[in-house]
């Protein structure tokens, strides 16, 4: 098969090493996971450890050329994120813990939480991310108010769907036309069984019950736990529905979110559209918007809207450890690549990125085009969007619970294999037995 396997990012290499190596900078180079304080030049060492290689690019490609004369080394150790936190864990809070550390939405409030992250505040990125979109500074910041991560990125949610077809079967020309006909759960159902009539049954509104999932979590008004309890907020009970109607009537492909069918179905006709975020555009749709033998490609051909709802999903925060004794080259290598102007607005024109910082954003948002959306503007259009999130839903639990929701609810109950009752009942005890402290009614 084509991209669909390197597209999930560093996950899907797992197998290839326990730890990759990016090389230090200053013009060392180390290799190993020691997280000795000295490298072999001689000088200290900032190590930083990321499952992401975003992060050793806009290091080794943005920050030394522009800080060429630190005193220190950096190393930057790359770690399957499937193993990241397992790696993670045992060190965290000792000596041996790395300096700086990536965090991904999944698991940010695990570690925002630890009380093993330093105060980025006590550091100055309180007033450096003055113009970071609240939301961002929400993920990373405790319940005691202490700013403890930050992301050079915000993850706005959108429905990214096929022009041609939206015409065709639906008769909308144009991204406002889209919006208006699929601005709640109800339009969106009654579009999803136009486009099944009018395709002959040949085309599906969406690939999988995860391209409802995902809104409908990330527009939670209550996150998964609240005063050591768990909350199953009323949205979820319209996803169970919605998402039960949609696989009952064969509105959706039911693929399973992520695997090479739902990736397949980005450069066929057999789908309308995916509930992807930003990052989505760039790591999933363009990479798989051509057939692994070049006979068919969707580029150009797709258009993106906010769809029903407001939403998020992912993202990378990085911050500094407690333990570190080099809180302040941490915090300097933070601040640059989550808060500095100059370096986001580059970032941003290179690799499309939509930036945290709202001033970046509101510079570059009007000229900016993006030819595989047809030359649509979805940077203005995430813009708008990004206001709406409401990140005070995330907790240290999403991650886990989340999946326990998926596989033991709603996967279950949408293709019909339980009741209501039995699939939320069926949660629930997951979750007992994943947290014993959670109070479960």
């Amino acid at each position: 098969m084509k991209n669909w396997k390197r597209v999930l990012q560093t996950a899907s290499v797992a197998g290839l090493a326990a730890f990759m190596l990016s090389g230090c900078g200053n013009g060392s180079g180390n290799s190993g996971s020691d997280n000795s304080a000295t490298g072999s030049s001689g000088k200290n060492e900032l190590v930083v450890w990321t499952f992401t290689s975003e992060l050793s690019t806009m290091i080794n490609d943005y920050y030394l050329p522009a800080h060429d004369d630190l005193a220190y080394d950096i190393r930057i150790v790359e770690i399957p994120s499937d193993q990241f936190e397992t790696k993670l864990d045992p060190i965290l809070g000792s000596k041996d813990a790395p300096d700086v550390i990536a965090l991904e939405s999944a698991f940010v409030k695990k570690y925002v939480e630890s009380g093993m992250m330093a105060d980025l505040g006590s550091l100055g990125l309180d007033e450096a991310a003055a113009d970071t979109y609240q939301y961002v500074k929400d993920v990373g910041t405790s319940k005691d108010g202490v700013l403890h991560a930050l992301a050079w990125q915000a993850a706005p949610g959108g429905f990214y769907y096929r022009a041609s077809m939206a015409e065709e079967l639906l008769g909308i020309d144009d991204p406002a036309a889209a919006q208006a006909a699929l601005s709640d759960y109800d339009k969106f159902y009654e579009e999803a069984k136009a486009v099944k009539e009018k395709s002959g049954g040949t085309t599906y509104m969406i690939s999988s019950v995860q391209d409802l999932a995902k809104p409908f979590y990330g527009q939670r008004e209550h996150g998964w736990v609240e005063d050591g309890k768990l909350v199953i907020d009323d949205s979820l009970y319209d996803l169970l529905d919605i998402s039960r109607k949609f696989v009952e009537e064969g509105l959706t492909q039911d693929t399973e979110g992520q695997s090479e069918a739902w990736f397949a179905g980005m450069n066929s006709d057999n789908v309308f559209g995916y509930s992807l975020p930003t990052w989505g555009l760039h790591y999933w749709l363009k990479p798989n918007a051509t057939a692994a033998d070049n006979s068919s490609s969707t580029e150009g051909d797709w258009r993106m809207i906010q769809g029903p709802s407001s939403w998020f999903w992912g993202g990378t925060w990085i911050g500094a450890t407690a333990n570190s004794e080099m809180q302040e080259e941490a915090a300097q290598l933070v601040a640059y690549l989550t808060t500095d102007q100059a370096f986001l607005k580059q970032w941003a024109e290179d690799t499309g990125d939509f930036v945290s910082n709202e001033r970046v954003v509101e510079e570059i948002k009007s000229e900016y085009q993006e030819e595989f959306l047809g030359g649509q503007n979805h940077y203005a259009e995430f813009a708008d969007m990004v206001q709406d999130i409401n990140a005070k839903i995330l907790t240290e639990y999403d991650q886990t619970i989340e999946t326990l929701f998926t596989d033991s609810c709603l996967t279950p109950y949408s293709k019909g294999e339980v009741d209501q009752e039995t699939a939320i009942q069926n949660f629930k005890d997951a979750v007992v037995n994943a947290y014993p402290d959670v109070q479960v009614d």
